[in-house]
């Protein structure tokens, strides 16, 4: 029956035709578009259209997985869903009415997974993976109480960041593939850029609705939604530069990425991203050796038309400044409760459902009791075994980074560089949706561009560093 219906999807020119659609760059602008006209109808109090926009880019991830073998094309509305809802604070109760639909997404996946199987394989981070689901899994044994952990939002986040994760990726793993039919890391690239295109636009359309105010103070806007903004175009804007190694206006869209991140006056962002856009920049300038001249032109002309602005540039960034100092009470009061935390259960922390410290942070609804911080999360939710595990996690992932140095491996390092600072001063990578599976995702695409990079057929993304000398 299963071996029929995939002959029968396989043999189908129709069915071929709309799978070169649905992958298609025409249709990847498209579903932009829509998401940029869903969010031109929301407001601060009303985001009734980005629920609109997310049943519909979650019905093309359902037609997706029905009709697509591969599982790529499923990413960009995946991605829009994530970067869009980030506007609808503390929606848990406007989302759950949408529950009733969960049968198709659920029949959808099964159907993909099923029809379109593929043989597992290990990558080579799976032990790191399996070891941090056990880690997460195991977190507060012997403090935390049944009702904590066994919560909904708790097992949602367990199971998400846990062995949940390490089943993502094995079917990740499993299901992307670089192939003869395009180029995996441009289409990859793709995605991400366009993602982080309507994040700018959903920042541009803020400052839109908000103009009067913008010139009356001449300082950033502020918003709840800043963090998660810039968090996302920290991941998306390396992926400009890359694109920009053959097509060089894609360089424009690095760069309006990184304004973005300025515009959204998150601390984090500025700092971070900052460092980020230095690391990238040098990357490119490293790599990058045919647009290199260019390259430096545009750094120079930006820097100069910078220094000509500073003072307009320090006006609008002084707020964001002054936040660094006034606004940090409870940060670190979160940080102090994690070694406290830590200290009550050392082995196992107090696992992710403990809700000891909303006195000091009061979460939205399914929300944890977030730390916001990734290393004061490990020590506090998951103990000893946590530190071991994600510290083990980091130095694989680092050492398949460099295992193979690409252009693309260098700006996935640079990207997941982005998030990994991010989460220093936000639950970042801790929330599984959809920073932690993109985290999980870069390195399936890494350990998958290490593989095809070996071969003959792929010369052009390899890096042959200027600091070894020509062989005679």
């Amino acid at each position: 029956m299963i071996e029929k219906i995939y002959n029968r999807m396989e043999n189908s020119i129709a069915i071929q035709k709309i799978r070169a659609f649905m992958m298609s760059e025409i249709f990847m602008v498209i579903q932009c578009l829509a998401a940029a006209v869903f969010v031109s109808f929301s407001s601060k109090n009303d985001f009734t259209s980005i629920v609109y926009g997310d049943m519909l880019f979650a019905a093309v991830c359902c037609f997706a997985l029905v009709i697509c073998k591969d599982i790529t094309a499923t990413l960009l509305p995946f991605l829009l869903i994530a970067s869009t809802s980030i506007k609808c604070y503390d929606s848990f109760d406007v989302f759950i009415k949408f529950i009733g639909l969960a049968p198709v997404l659920v029949f959808a996946i099964l159907f993909h997974f099923i029809v379109y199987s593929k043989k597992f394989e290990l990558g080579s981070v799976w032990k790191s993976a399996l070891f941090v689901g056990i880690a997460v899994t195991l977190g507060g044994v012997g403090k935390i109480t049944s009702a904590e952990y066994f919560s909904g939002t708790a097992l949602f986040y367990t199971a998400g960041l846990g062995i949940g994760m390490f089943a993502l990726y094995m079917l990740m793993n499993a299901h992307y593939t670089f192939d003869e039919k395009y180029d995996m890391r441009r289409k990859f690239a793709m995605i991400m850029t366009l993602t982080g295109l309507v994040c700018v636009y959903m920042i541009a359309h803020f400052y839109i609705i908000n103009w009067s105010t913008f010139v009356k103070t001449g300082s950033s806007l502020t918003f709840q939604w800043r963090n998660n903004v810039s968090t996302i175009l920290m991941l998306t804007f390396p992926f400009g530069f890359f694109l920009s190694t053959k097509k060089y206006p894609f360089i424009i869209a690095g760069f309006l990425q990184y304004a973005g991140i300025m515009l959204t006056g998150s601390r984090g962002g500025t700092l971070f991203g900052t460092i980020e856009l230095g690391i990238c920049l040098l990357v490119i300038l490293l790599t990058d050796k045919a647009n290199r001249k260019n390259n430096l032109i545009v750094i120079g002309v930006i820097a100069a038309g910078l220094l000509a602005l500073i003072r307009p540039i320090f006006n609008f960034i002084l707020p964001v400044i002054k936040r660094f100092t006034t606004e940090t009470s409870i940060r670190f009061g979160l940080f102090s409760r994690a070694i406290e935390d830590f200290k009550s259960n050392p082995l196992f922390g107090r696992g992710l459902g403990y809700m000891g410290n909303t006195d000091v942070h009061d979460p939205a609804k399914f929300a944890l009791c977030w730390y916001h911080s990734a290393p004061f999360q490990v020590i506090g939710s998951f103990g000893i075994i946590g530190i071991i595990a994600f510290s083990y996690q980091l130095y694989e992932r680092m050492k398949l980074i460099f295992k193979r140095i690409t252009i693309f491996n260098l700006i996935l390092f640079v990207s997941y560089a982005g998030l990994f600072m991010m989460s220093l001063v936000n639950p970042g990578e801790f929330s599984p949706i959809p920073y932690g599976m993109i985290a999980t995702l870069f390195f399936v695409m890494c350990d998958k561009n290490n593989k095809f990079a070996e071969t003959d057929k792929d010369k052009e993304y390899v890096f042959r560093s200027p600091l070894k000398s020509k062989k005679k």
